[in-house]
């Protein structure tokens, strides 16, 4: 029977219409949110490949809208901002919220994670899946990746031949660990965003900053700070967040997408950050910046000054029989186990379970 008239365009109306709900509902766009700009080594080599990964194994399910450079949000508002929606992914990161932490801390103890930055991702992930996921779900968001800076070190304004030279020095510190060590090793810890960390030193506001060598390239500390000490005291733990209602809504096979790009993710973090590192040194010995390493002295003194913290941590936590107390023992038992393995053997490993 052949339809004319008003019926027949009311049905080809309607059949036009369920083709493009269809295509609508295959379709959703995820805003991705970073802190450093487009131009900057994080975003070329880690969130931009996050991103097209997540397109490409989504088979176009997937559609990201990119935002670098701090457009939606300030980068310590991360947690916010994935959980109202403002972003569906951001850089989200406990030592902007410190109080809203405890377990979360303990990666960041003294000597608390392997030398290798592959391992150290490894370590997180599996502390994460058991010790770590309720503590980070509860700020109403979801994990992406996970994802860790290289070892701090101190570059100041001021001339820094060894440890006394800290002394009443003003650095800069993101909170929570970093800000402990700087109080412990002798410095006044002065607390603020990365983002606001150029002007403050510039202006002498602070007389340094705790910071990861590539960091302090990436950020042009090495302009203002001309006194480089290392002492690699720490790393901070820096994961990244998934709005939780957005992730919900996403149909199974595309939730799967979404992990094994974060998986891939906080790998890609690490190999960034080993070649950032290299290239460090080099740049700021360059730039005319004094490098000096801590003495033998100066770094068991530092270890003297700083273990205690391991044990207060525990104390803080529950003390001996708590969850801190398994937590830091397995940590410890983590970080032997994968320091002895080649970064190509942990690759090679299936992702940890129960991140997500």
């Amino acid at each position: 029977m052949k339809l004319t008239g008003l019926k027949a365009t009311s049905i080809a109306m309607a059949v036009a219409f369920v083709g493009v709900t269809s295509v609508a509902e295959a379709q959703t766009t995820l805003k991705l949110s970073y802190n450093q700009p487009a131009t900057s080594a994080a975003w070329l080599e880690v969130i931009e490949p996050y991103a097209a990964r997540l397109e490409t194994l989504s088979d176009g399910k997937l559609t990201v809208a990119r935002y670098p450079g701090e457009v939606l949000h300030p980068v310590a508002d991360g947690f916010r901002a994935a959980a109202t929606g403002i972003t569906d992914v951001t850089s989200a990161w406990p030592l902007y919220q410190a109080s809203s932490f405890a377990l979360f801390h303990g990666l960041q103890l003294p000597g608390s994670m392997p030398s290798s930055d592959i391992a150290t991702v490894r370590v997180m992930d599996e502390l994460y899946a058991k010790y770590l996921r309720d503590e980070y779900e509860r700020m109403q968001v979801k994990l992406a990746f996970n994802a860790s800076t290289p070892s701090y070190d101190i570059l100041s304004s001021k001339p820094i031949s060894g440890l006394d030279d800290l002394r009443g020095l003003r650095i800069r510190a993101g909170g929570s660990t970093a800000t402990a060590i700087v109080e412990r090793l002798g410095g006044i810890p002065v607390t603020m965003s990365i983002t606001d960390a150029y002007t403050a030193f510039q202006q002498g506001v602070v007389d340094g900053i705790i910071l990861a060598s590539a960091d302090m390239v990436a950020y042009r500390m090495y302009e203002v700070g001309k006194h480089y000490y290392q002492i690699g005291v720490a790393r901070i733990a820096i994961p990244h967040a998934i709005n939780a209602e957005f992730l919900a809504g996403l149909a199974p096979d595309v939730q799967a997408v979404v992990a094994e790009a974060g998986n891939e993710a906080g790998y890609d973090y690490a190999r960034m950050y080993m070649g950032l590192t290299e290239k460090a040194i080099e740049r700021m010995s360059q730039e005319g910046v004094t490098i000096v390493k801590a003495s033998a002295e100066d770094q068991a003194r530092i270890a003297e000054l700083l273990t205690p913290m391991w044990e207060e941590f525990v104390a803080q936590n529950g003390g001996d029989g708590s969850t801190a107390a398994s937590f830091v023992a397995d940590m410890r038992t983590l970080r032997e186990k994968y320091a002895a393995m080649s970064d190509a053997d942990i690759l090679a490993l299936p992702p940890v379970e129960g991140l997500r």
